[in-house]
């Protein structure tokens, strides 16, 4: 009973970290959502965003659910947070926007495809940190992501999450 007990109170210490934490020298942001759906064909789905940033680099992972089978869809996280107007989430955080480094290096791109049951998971590693307060949250786009321009179609769904805290 004791080692029943004691990993009930290690479960309750680690829900209580929050959303945005820094330990040992690791950002983590968490978004849930989404928060706004701009195409009601889509009200069906479920996202989760997590990023984890440490040394200058950084990991972004997009999960979601209820996507049309087989289909891909363009992600990308943007400048700004979600809102009922699809342009509110802004355009898409660009690192740099020097135009030598390809656009696919300055910006985050997490195209997801979903599978027979609907669900996507997409993760992509970038060798930068997010500029604090410079990137609001994720939109998932109606086609997959064009790779000389980064166009991905109309905003289907929108997550906020405050990346780079």
């Amino acid at each position: 009973m004791y080692r029943k007990r004691a990993g009930l109170a290690a479960a309750s210490v680690l829900v209580a970290v929050p959303a945005a934490a820094m330990a040992g020298g690791v950002a983590v942001d968490h978004g849930h959502g989404p928060t706004v759906v701009h195409d009601t064909a889509y009200d069906q789905i479920r996202t989760q965003v997590h990023a984890w940033s440490s040394e200058g680099t950084t990991r972004v992972r997009l999960m979601v659910t209820g996507l049309p089978p087989g289909r891909t869809f363009g992600a990308h996280v943007h400048t700004g947070t979600c809102g009922s107007d699809p342009l509110a989430s802004g355009g898409h955080y660009q690192h740099s926007t020097d135009p030598s480094v390809p656009l696919a290096q300055r910006e985050v791109w997490l195209d997801v495809t979903a599978d027979d049951e609907g669900r996507g998971v997409a993760t992509t590693t970038v060798p930068w940190a997010f500029a604090p307060g410079s990137a609001g949250s994720v939109v998932i786009h109606a086609l997959p992501t064009n790779a000389v321009t980064g166009a991905a179609g109309a905003r289907l769904a929108c997550t906020t999450v405050e990346l780079g805290g």
